[in-house]
């Protein structure tokens, strides 16, 4: 086979190719028009014939696969064209296997020249080499980039900037110097989504429902889209939220506001872990089906003993015992009396106990959230609003996609997509256009979530001796979750509202306690401004932005 173009041998017909990198209709999108621009011209001075419409691609070069360039190649080795007119070299290949391609089209002397309008490649030797040489010199810029950026993203991750998209109630610093963007709290966002984190922490929301609140404030991606269950489960198991962030696997401390603390972020893990319900009984005992064991995991079963006496009279107890059922583990754990299990339950409620002024004065910090709280939906209004916006401008860009003189023959948006498209769109308008229209912002949710768990917690212990069964079951599942007895002790994490009350009211009796007998009316303010600003959330930790 001869590898040099013979004398006899003439070019037929050209095809043109143009290519960009990007995928996305965002980014590049000028780029095969401006080709074609350069392109057209010049086929037109140099006289030079085209077969069919030019081949445009949005493909990659860098790995083989690319459709288009396998169509060129189609019509090159049937003999339909002999010839690529193209911008440059890298437009054709940026690896050795498409290369590889057209070198061998040269060999077989199906392919006779490659034309830019800045230099000609014909079938020989030396040609074929500088070719070959510039696909290759092609494919090494985007190896040594493709090192300098992981390289580059490995660096941004060990100072503690994230080297990705920020996630929902962030927003990357696009304004910085390329290398020193970085991610702060969105503006409106972060306050919202603060607000759902703290509603996931009392353990009293199903991922269902907190996807269906973050919907009804508002909040969306950085992208604009509607956060989705599964979205919304893998936000809450982020530790991108406490300010820390996983990179190559890696765990990194992150320079971004964290939204939770480390240890809120641990108790939500649990929880999210706990969801699982128990079996059911029919037994008339209040614990049933909702305590583990603390040594192999398995259910908390409870049994009762009769024991009769020789005067006749019998009496009845109740134990609570682990079912052993575990067949690998070898459960060593003893029961527990029913009364004994009680009485560390009435010992953890009691912790819940404050005099009547004191709680009067946290009544008083609760009117201080509502009003902080009206901070977050007006957020929420401005989020959904902004939301709308977006939705309009879509819609907008979708007519105008639609009545473009390119889409005349309905090549870009048929009539069939754009109905679809648009009914999309105005679905998801009239969601948000009625989620404005059901936000009340004389009702702030977090006031009323707050007074009445206050209250709750105050009476809990009273409850608990006065109730039946079913008010201890509801009451112990109510203020905690996660229960498990090992050695006898029943062990459960209060849920966040909770505990920050059992937290605030340990401090305020120590406070109380150390002050004199005989309090000043100084000393009193102080009890009463230190009450108010420890049981209660602050208004800092409602809206972060009220501090800034």
């Amino acid at each position: 086979m001869n590898n040099i173009l013979e004398p006899n041998l003439t070019i037929n017909s050209y095809v043109i190719y143009c290519r960009k990198s990007s995928e996305s209709d965002e980014r590049q999108v000028q780029s095969l028009t401006d080709q074609m621009d350069t392109l057209l011209p010049f086929v037109q001075q140099r006289g030079l014939q085209i077969t069919g419409e030019p081949l445009q691609e949005s493909k990659s070069a860098k790995c083989p696969g690319r459709p288009v360039f396998d169509e060129m190649v189609d019509l090159i080795e049937q003999g339909l064209a002999n010839g690529i007119i193209l911008l440059n070299p890298s437009r054709l290949s940026r690896n050795t296997v498409d290369t590889g391609r057209i070198i061998y089209l040269m060999d077989q002397g199906k392919l006779l020249e490659v034309v830019t309008p800045y230099q000609t490649f014909i079938n020989n030797p030396y040609d074929k080499f500088m070719l070959n040489l510039l696909c290759t010199q092609a494919k090494l810029e985007n190896d040594n980039k493709s090192v300098t950026v992981k390289d580059s993203l490995r660096l941004k991750a060990e100072r503690g900037d994230f080297p990705g998209k920020a996630r929902a109630g962030y927003i990357n610093n696009h304004e910085k110097n390329q290398g020193l963007r970085d991610i702060s709290a969105h503006p409106v966002y972060f306050s919202l989504m603060k607000k759902v984190f703290r509603m996931a922490l009392t353990g009293n929301y199903s991922v269902e429902r907190l996807t269906q609140e973050v919907e009804k404030l508002g909040i969306r991606t950085p992208e604009g889209n509607v956060i989705g269950k599964t979205s919304m489960h893998r936000y809450l198991r982020d530790p991108f939220y406490a300010g820390k962030f996983i990179y190559k696997g890696k765990l990194y401390k992150g320079n971004h506001p964290a939204l939770i603390t480390d240890d809120e972020f641990e108790l939500l893990q649990k929880i999210l872990s706990n969801k699982s319900k128990g079996k059911q009984h029919k037994h008339d005992f209040p614990f049933a089906g909702i305590i583990k064991c603390g040594e192999c995991s398995f259910c908390v079963t409870v049994e009762t003993h009769t024991k009769k006496y020789r005067n006749g009279t019998s009496q009845v107890f109740t134990y609570y015992r682990c079912s052993k059922k575990n067949k690998i583990v070898k459960c060593q754990q003893p029961y527990v009396s029913s009364d004994k299990l009680e009485d560390q339950i009435k010992e953890e409620l009691g912790k819940f106990e404050l005099d009547p002024e004191f709680a009067d004065w946290a009544f008083e910090a609760l009117e201080e959230v509502k009003s902080n709280d009206q901070i977050a939906s007006k957020d929420s209004v401005e989020a959904l609003q902004t939301a709308s916006d977006g939705v309009n401008k879509r819609i907008n860009n979708l007519l105008a996609l639609k009545i473009s003189p390119d889409n005349s023959d309905g090549s870009l948006l048929s009539d069939d997509e754009f109905k679809e498209k648009k009914k999309v769109l105005l679905m998801e308008k009239n969601k948000i256009v009625k989620e404005l229209d059901q936000t009340d912002l004389s009702n702030p949710e977090w006031g009323r979530i707050g007074r009445n768990g206050f209250n709750f917690a105050l009476e809990a212990l009273e409850k608990f001796k006065n109730g039946d069964t079913d008010d201890k079951k509801l009451i112990i599942k109510t203020v905690g979750s996660n229960l498990i007895l090992l050695y006898q002790k029943l062990q459960f994490q209060p849920r966040f509202l909770f505990l920050k009350y059992k937290e605030g009211i340990e401090k305020t009796k120590r406070e109380i306690a150390r002050l004199d007998p005989k309090i000043s009316l100084s000393e009193q303010a102080n009890l009463e401004n230190y009450v108010k600003n420890y049981i209660w959330y602050r208004q800092r930790e409602l809206n972060p932005r009220s501090s800034e």
